[in-house]
């Protein structure tokens, strides 16, 4: 009908007019197609595009704990809503949030639809998020490990301190252990302040930032605090967790007053156990390794089933520990045959942190290049561990390999020359002319010979002269340029490994120091020699030793040694010999 008004309007319209009116209706026509292409193409994308990501904050927590449940989708578009009815068997559904994101970046449409549901488990023990269906697209399932809840000392306490280990009985010296310390609180807190865990012969380390959340404990709902710790225990005996101490003040509320401030002080449960030495039958002079999980695998950068000598091929080599931190793997080696060498790089090391705690990762790259045809063995890699779950010895191994090394087909051999033709008895007849040259062979031999001696007294003349200049320079410059280089070299090396002590930078002191030492061995004074062995053997049990911590190593005494050391003294040149001896 709006359409048919137009037309009409233009009809009876004069001919300025209907010029004008006919651009703005084609304009007008133009903004409603291109609007209208706009919606399909959002609603069409978004249906081929549809998917949805559904994922959790956390896969261990108590009973009573909540959690948060995100579900993300593709489709801005649609309306419908994920379906969680299957979620009522195990959990409660205590708040649900839906917010839509729309970015246009470089002109393409990112749009993305998240749910934010928290979820109460019913019961402890190990509970399953179903598969959420949502616009035909289904996630997969969700697995959960709920423990059973802390028991309140204090049935009106509004803060208490809840701590737990995740090892009964005993473990072994270095083996993992999870330390978990909560902090419940029902009201506001003010002035607030926690201790720091403390722990004699262990080293500890903090897994992720604080966690927050909610927990119900004998039907009052709490928000809680939680901490979690990674502990390795580094001799055998009893390892005790004291109780921590929190202190702050929390408004009170009666009926009479509006609610005073009151101060409190708590204190968390204590624990201890019992710490095993490292067992008799594991291997002697290999590293010890009491993990939940073991793994060696490699990768080659090319095909090795066609390698040609003289070609390059990088091996990686990796090294996965659950429950050990890096620092506690041994040095990945290779020992390998004449025919091959080898060029391996400075090992990377990794932590990453798991909910079951910290996952230690050692990579290292070892580029290989056969020297020759044949056939090329590479030894079996066999590393022994500790299974603390099995509690018994295993191994983790990489096979030999056999390699068939082709020879290169750009290279060219060296084929001997071939022997001299004999003379044939049918000579080639040679044609001899017969002449007289006189006396002026005699004559040229003659001149040849003095202009050769004339030229060797001229030389051995030259070569005196820059002898006398060469000991003249030396006399007034003792120390060559070579030399006055390797002086510079050598204080620009102390200088750095100086510094690099003292600001207690392992890794870096450790590699100015194999530099250091390729120049020239450094100089020290009498009585030190002893003192710096020893320092340097802690550097580099600090980086590569079998309790190995990179970040508590002291440069100090180290720093003061090499700050001693001074460069090599050079032989003074002696000078001309008089030249009338008395």
């Amino acid at each position: 009908m709006v359409i048919v008004s137009i037309a009409h309007t233009l009809l009876n319209c004069s001919p300025l007019n209907r010029t004008c009116l006919t651009q703005m209706f084609a304009l007008g026509l133009q903004r409603l197609l291109l609007s209208i292409s706009l919606i399909l193409t959002l609603v069409f994308s978004a249906q081929a595009l549809a998917a949805i990501e559904v994922t959790v904050d956390r896969t261990q927590l108590a009973e009573n704990e909540s959690l948060t449940l995100f579900i993300r989708s593709d489709d801005v578009i649609s309306l419908e809503q994920p379906d969680l009815r299957d979620l009522s068997v195990d959990f409660e559904i205590l708040t649900q949030q839906v917010r839509t994101n729309i970015q246009i970046i470089n002109g393409q449409n990112r749009s993305e639809k998240l749910w934010e549901i928290t979820l109460l488990p019913k019961r402890n023990g190990e509970l399953t998020i179903p598969a959420i269906t949502l616009d035909g697209e289904k996630s997969e399932p969700i697995t959960l490990q709920v423990s059973s809840a802390p028991v309140n000392s204090e049935e009106s306490a509004d803060v208490f301190l809840d701590s737990e280990i995740d090892q009964e009985g005993s473990i072994y010296v270095q083996q993992q252990l999870i330390y978990t310390l909560r902090l419940y609180y029902a009201t506001s807190i003010s002035d607030h302040g926690l201790t720091d865990l403390e722990l004699e012969d262990a080293l500890q380390l903090q897994l992720g930032n604080r966690r927050d959340y909610e927990a119900r404990v004998s039907g009052r709902l709490y928000n809680v605090a939680e901490w979690r710790f990674a502990i390795y225990p580094q001799k055998s005996g009893v390892l005790s967790f004291p109780a921590q101490t929190f202190s702050g003040r929390i408004r009170q509320q009666n009926r009479y007053s509006l609610g005073g401030l009151k101060h409190i002080r708590i204190q968390s449960p204590e624990h201890s156990i019992n710490v095993k030495p490292i067992p008799d039958s594991f291997p002697q002079g290999h590293t010890w390794l009491p993990a939940n999980k073991l793994t060696l695998s490699e990768q080659w950068s090319g095909d090795f089933s066609q390698w040609q000598a003289g070609s390059p091929l990088t091996r990686t080599l990796q090294l996965k520990a659950e429950g050990l931190t890096a620092a506690q793997l041994p040095p990945l080696k290779l020992s390998l045959p004449d025919q091959v060498r080898q060029y391996p790089e400075q090992p990377t090391q990794e932590d990453t942190m798991l909910d079951g705690g910290i996952l230690g990762q050692q990579s290292l790259n070892i580029a290989l290049i056969p020297t020759q045809p044949g056939t090329l063995t590479l030894p079996e890699i066999s590393i022994p561990w500790w299974n603390v779950e099995k509690d018994q010895l295993e191994y983790v191994n990489l096979n030999s390999l056999q390699l068939s090394i082709q020879a290169d087909p750009n290279q060219v051999e060296t084929q001997p020359a071939p022997p001299v033709a004999a003379a044939t008895s049918q000579a080639t007849p040679v044609i001899q002319t017969q002449f007289s040259a006189g006396y002026w062979p005699h004559i040229t031999a003659a001149i040849s010979a003095v202009s050769l001696f004339l030229i060797a007294l001229l030389w051995r003349q030259q070569q005196q002269i820059k002898r006398l200049g060469h000991l003249l320079t030396e006399q007034k410059s003792p120390l060559s340029a070579k030399n006055q280089g390797l002086q510079q070299e050598q204080d620009i090396f102390r200088k750095a490994m100086t510094t690099a002590c003292q600001q207690n930078d392992a890794e870096k002191a450790w590699q100015i120091w194999q530099q250091w030492k390729q120049l020239e061995t450094p100089q020290l004074p009498p009585g030190l020699d002893i003192a710096f062995t020893q320092a340097i053997n802690e550097l580099q049990a600090a980086l590569y030793g079998p309790q190995a911590n990179a970040k508590s190593w002291q440069g100090k005494e180290l720093a003061k040694i090499v700050k001693q050391i001074k460069p090599e003294k050079e032989t003074k040149p002696l000078g001309l010999a008089p030249l009338y001896p008395q």
